[in-house]
């Protein structure tokens, strides 16, 4: 879910200084572990955001969110969540750990998100307006679905391709690969656990007036279980508009969804639409960066 400092994406910030941030994108945000929401992994917002003149940077976020179902409804869901990151770079690239959790206010529940260890390259510039750099790292079982289906780790490998045409449009593409090493490949109840997973994410930002954004994204996802061979689809789209209210805060709302996209086999039901009441979830976050 993006978040934001004081630097780049402003108008009046410097171009060359975005691209230097570029290295430090980074908000893992809610995207970690939210069982049945998909928060936008904004890095346009927080490279831009992201302050180059020390070593180690990062960011503190706290985020209400809510379907449309009232709190009577067995479908209701409003959370109270919390996150952040913090990174260090240097000329060989940078090393950041996020970790978070929510607390699940109309079920009274709460849990810690599996947390993130990551190591990403030094950006390359391969051309005007565009950068790329690369990524590894590893989820953690730090949260309690992933102890009690006995997660080992899950390293991911990702890439970034950035593209800044004007200082008021922001693009990228990430494409990651995930494996998750379960210790069993089934769990209690029989279901098999997701061995492998792909996705794509398109990230665009634009910064309409000072101190204000509009980010839209979306993400595709393939997903293998063991000892299957068919590959489950999902599809996630976020959209949210933000405003830096003051120097390195800055506020958002949003709406994210996600669902499957059409399968002959299923019918029609598992088509995704970007807002389906049954899975579109809203958001109000605040963010401070350090």
């Amino acid at each position: 879910m993006p978040s934001l400092n004081n630097c780049a994406l402003f108008s009046n910030k410097s171009r060359s200084k975005h691209k230097n941030t570029l290295i430090c994108s980074a908000a893992i945000g809610l995207s970690l572990a939210f069982t049945s929401t998909a928060f936008a992994d904004n890095e346009n917002v927080s490279a831009a955001n992201t302050s180059n003149k020390s070593h180690w940077s990062g960011y503190i976020s706290a985020t209400a969110t809510s379907n449309i179902f009232e709190q009577s409804a067995p479908s209701s869901y409003q959370s109270i969540s919390g996150n952040g990151r913090i990174a260090y770079r240097d000329d060989w690239g940078s090393l950041r750990v996020s970790v978070g959790g929510e607390v699940e206010t109309h079920h009274d529940q709460s849990y810690y998100y599996d947390t993130f260890l990551e190591y990403r390259t030094p950006s390359k510039e391969l051309a005007n307006d565009w950068t790329l750099l690369g990524s590894a790292g590893v989820f953690l079982p730090t949260s309690h679905t992933s102890q009690e289906n006995k997660l080992q780790a899950a390293p991911r490998v990702a890439g970034y391709l950035f593209y800044r045409p004007s200082k008021d449009w922001n693009f990228y593409l990430s494409p990651r690969f995930k494996y998750n090493a379960y210790k069993y490949e089934t769990g209690r109840q029989g279901e098999h656990f997701v061995e492998h997973q792909i996705d794509i994410l398109a990230d665009a930002t634009w910064q309409f007036i000072d101190n204000w954004y509009v980010d839209v994204s979306g993400s595709y996802g393939m997903a293998k279980s063991f000892n299957t061979n068919r590959y489950d689809n999902l599809f996630t789209a976020s959209e949210e508009i933000g405003w830096e209210f003051s120097p390195s805060w800055i506020i958002a709302v949003g709406h994210n969804n996600s669902g499957g996209f059409y399968d002959p086999e299923r019918g029609q039901s598992h088509s995704f639409e970007l807002y389906d009441k049954q899975s579109s979830v809203f958001y109000l976050s605040m963010t401070k960066y350090l």
